[in-house]
């Protein structure tokens, strides 16, 4: 046990109070060079919760190693800290070892059984290495805790539109809208529902809204030429993409897109600077074509 004197003690708490003061400012900065000098005097090893603010700053300012050094220091401090968990389950995540990042999620949760973001995060991680059940699982948990948490919604959501349930998709992505509707990601999950439905009216309806609140999306108007396209109107496809490539001049797929048309229109000689296009800009085009 690391006895202070009363000095040290004082000059630490003194460097930790102006450490919280301008990371209630945002300033994480200038937070963490005071957290530094409060640690440097011993208080680190009496204040938990100034150790944790320095790790998820550190994870913030794309510092790994050493967010993970300082969550492992509070493990030896407190081995049932269950936001250290969650931390460390945020840097595996991000490096890409699911395996460990589930297993960090899942001890935060067995410890605290009420934590929230952990379950939204383990929830996440199974989507995206593929695992239905457990992703809708913890989705679900996570909404049980809060019924109005937009993201779990959404992804849950999104989990339902990627296995054709859309039915399901439907209905919490318009409750994703009404609970954030001047989010331009819940408008345009409306117009990929109503796409796939085949309403084309209500999905035209959904990416305008979109636009307007995110005209940049290269998406909405790929997703919209799509839709015209599958109802063989073809030049109102090619204006979407017409548009989306005016907003995106550098997005080699809307190229792509439209060098497909105008194919499909006999326009060949547009077709092929279109594909040359494409290819310049990203070079994984040059092998997609030629397959």
């Amino acid at each position: 046990m690391i006895i202070l004197s009363k000095k040290k003690l004082r000059l630490s708490n003194n460097y930790r109070i102006i450490g919280e003061s301008f990371l209630e400012q945002d300033n994480v900065d200038k937070a963490l060079t005071y957290f530094k000098k409060s640690k440097d005097y011993g208080g680190a090893y009496q204040d938990i919760d100034m150790l944790l603010d320095m790790a998820f700053i550190y994870y913030e300012k794309d510092e790994p190693f050493q967010a993970e050094r300082l969550f492992k220091e509070i493990l030896v401090l407190n081995p049932d800290e269950a936001r250290v968990y969650f931390g460390l389950g945020l840097i595996y995540e991000d490096a890409g070892t699911y395996d460990r990042a589930i297993e960090s999620y899942l001890q935060a949760i067995k410890i605290d059984k009420q934590y929230q973001q952990a379950y939204f995060f383990l929830a996440g991680v199974y989507q995206r290495i593929g695992d239905f059940d457990n992703s809708e699982k913890y989705y679900l948990k996570a909404i049980k805790m809060n019924k109005d948490d937009y993201w779990s919604i959404l992804n849950l959501g999104s989990l339902y539109e990627d296995y054709d349930m859309d039915d399901k998709a439907e209905r919490l992505f318009r409750k994703a809208y009404r609970l954030n509707p001047e989010n331009p990601t819940s408008s345009f999950n409306l117009g990929v529902i109503y796409g796939k439905k085949g309403d084309l009216s209500k999905a035209e309806k959904y990416y305008d809204i979109s636009l307007a609140l995110d005209p940049i999306n290269p998406f909405v108007y790929l997703n919209l030429s799509v839709n015209y396209k599958e109802k063989s109107m073809y030049s109102e496809a090619i204006e979407w993409l017409n548009r989306g490539i005016d907003k995106n001049p550098d997005e080699a797929f809307l190229y792509y897109h439209r060098s497909c048309l105008n194919l499909l229109t006999d326009n060949k000689e547009k077709a092929v600077l279109d594909a040359k296009t494409a290819c310049r800009l990203d070079d994984f085009f040059i092998d997609y074509i030629k397959t």
